[in-house]
């Protein structure tokens, strides 16, 4: 087994969450039932990737505030270091997440020096063999996106480490350019049901021509990379250039919150492939971890490598 690290190139921010009866009416007030203060986006893969006991980075912008102060608490906690650049001038944004009476939720979203980089933000990133870098599709929304192209292009040429994609629905709009970039640099593409349909969209193939397992072959054929398409409790499609989509299993349990489930079988998928494990075992072990992750509330909700190995121990009895 290898002992690479995980270097995520996302966007770490903090979420104050509040559950609501009913979202307030324009000049209303309403109090909230219960209130938290919880770190959040790209942080969730990363505590999964710590989760698995395996070494993780945050190479993205921290700024200068009680918000960043939060963010780097939390860091030190969990072991997580931070080798990206510090912004003096401003605070890491922040996102106030409402949710009513009927699950629904609302999100208001202040950017902070997150996204506040430019093509010089990931320059002194230099992964090494054995690595694999995390790149979030939510990077492209903000200026910071500038430095991941940077980075991209500075890598591509004799790349030795794995690149994991999480292209989040933002890939329904990031500019053609952009998107092109991405499929020539070829990394491994890790994403929901909806969020390959948007990929496919993108790259211009018929969508109702045979099932959705043949869509998400002539996507990887497209792509030239390897495609994880999670379908929930079904588990997740492996599919790769030129062979047959395989349906990799998952497990049977009660779910009572998804929030947070993509992120956990994204990191753990990270880190065991650091770890030198082959892609099949490693979406099996991820399906493992997510499946754990839906039975707790809460976005950051992965289980330990112990948890995980009990649960795949369990369905090869």
């Amino acid at each position: 087994m290898g002992n690479g690290t995980v270097i995520s190139l996302g966007q770490v921010i903090v979420d104050l969450t509040m559950s609501v009866e009913k979202n307030p009416q324009p000049g209303r007030d309403v109090f909230a039932d219960e209130a938290g203060i919880h770190v959040g986006a790209s942080y969730n893969t990363l505590h999964a990737v710590r989760q698995m006991g395996v070494d993780a980075r945050h190479a993205g912008i921290l700024g200068t505030g009680p918000w960043a102060d939060t963010i780097r608490r939390v860091f030190e906690s969990e072991g997580i270091r931070h080798v990206g650049p510090t912004d003096e001038s401003v605070d890491s944004g922040f996102c106030v997440a409402l949710t009513d009476g009927t699950a629904e939720r609302t999100f208001i979203s202040m950017r902070g020096a997150e996204a506040r980089g430019d093509e010089s933000t990931f320059q002194s990133v230099e992964p090494a063999d054995g690595d694999v870098v995390h790149i979030s599709g939510y990077t492209f929304a903000h200026h910071t996106g500038e430095g991941l192209r940077a980075f991209m292009r500075r890598t591509a040429p004799n790349r030795r480490f794995l690149a994991l994609f999480d292209p989040s629905p933002v890939v329904a709009d990031i500019d053609d350019e952009t998107f092109g970039e991405m499929v020539e640099y070829r990394p491994v593409w890790s994403c929901n049901e909806r969020e390959a349909v948007l990929i496919a969209e993108r790259l211009g193939l018929p969508m109702h021509q045979g099932t959705f397992r043949t869509l998400i072959e002539r996507v990887a054929r497209r792509l030239d990379s390897a495609l994880i398409v999670r379908v929930g409790k079904g588990g997740a499609w492996l599919a790769r250039p030129g062979a047959e989509a395989d349906l990799v299993a998952g497990f049977p349990v009660h779910a009572i919150d998804t929030n947070g489930a993509g992120d956990c079988h994204a990191g753990v998928l990270c880190a065991e492939l650091s770890r030198g494990t082959g892609l099949r075992e490693a979406v099996g072990i991820a399906n493992a971890a997510a499946a754990i992750a839906v039975t707790r509330r809460g976005p950051a909700t992965c289980p330990s490598r112990i948890e995980v190995e009990k649960l795949l121990a369990m369905q090869t009895l």
